[in-house]
């Protein structure tokens, strides 16, 4: 008979993930992603260095984890009634976390880490983005807004995709009104586009 304990859910493994998450995020409020250690995240969560490069492998890989995590706690699908409204809003939010340090900093790190456990966390996380802007648009379809939802990756691309552009390439600050340009530009199209 096999007398070893069970892992279980939320014990102390969970507890430790959440302590080192919770401390790198707090310390991306204080310290430049480049600028923060390993080191100074595990004094930060009361775990040895050891623990973090076994769970986690890289800096990158933790930091990856720690945005895309804080980044799926925030942006959420709204339901306004209108694919317009929809996509405003999801925009909106995408555009203010953007705007933070954490923001800028797991957009820099998913264009740049090409560790195997970064990639795997931007696949994850980008599946995700891409599965909940699909319900947006079969809303919009179901509504008889759009006649096929399928547009959604490719919508969703252009509209995300800008924003990344404008703040990685152009090195340029987000507008407080770019979702809503955005979504009237992507919707309306540049001929149909009020004058």
């Amino acid at each position: 008979m096999n007398t070893s304990p069970k892992q279980r859910p939320g014990g102390r493994t969970a507890r430790t993930r959440a302590a080192v998450l919770d401390a790198a995020s707090t310390l991306l409020l204080e310290v430049a992603p480049g600028d923060l250690t390993v080191g100074q995240i595990a004094t930060r969560a009361g775990v040895n260095e050891t623990t973090v490069y076994r769970k986690w492998g890289t800096k990158e890989a933790l930091l990856a984890d720690v945005l895309m995590t804080l980044s799926g706690e925030q942006l959420v699908a709204p339901d306004t009634g209108s694919l317009r409204g929809d996509l405003v809003a999801v925009i909106g939010t995408v555009a203010e976390f953007l705007r933070t340090p954490a923001g800028y900093a797991l957009a820099y790190l998913g264009a740049t880490s090409e560790d195997e456990t970064s990639r795997v966390l931007r696949d994850t996380f980008w599946a995700d983005r891409f599965e909940r802007a699909q319900v947006i648009f079969d809303r919009a379809a179901q509504r008889g807004e759009i006649p096929d939802p399928a547009v959604a990756p490719l919508v969703y691309e252009a509209l995300i995709g800008t924003m990344h552009f404008r703040i990685l390439a152009r090195r340029r600050p987000l507008d407080d009104d770019i979702a809503q340009h955005l979504v009237n530009l992507v919707l309306d199209g540049v001929l149909q586009a009020p004058r």
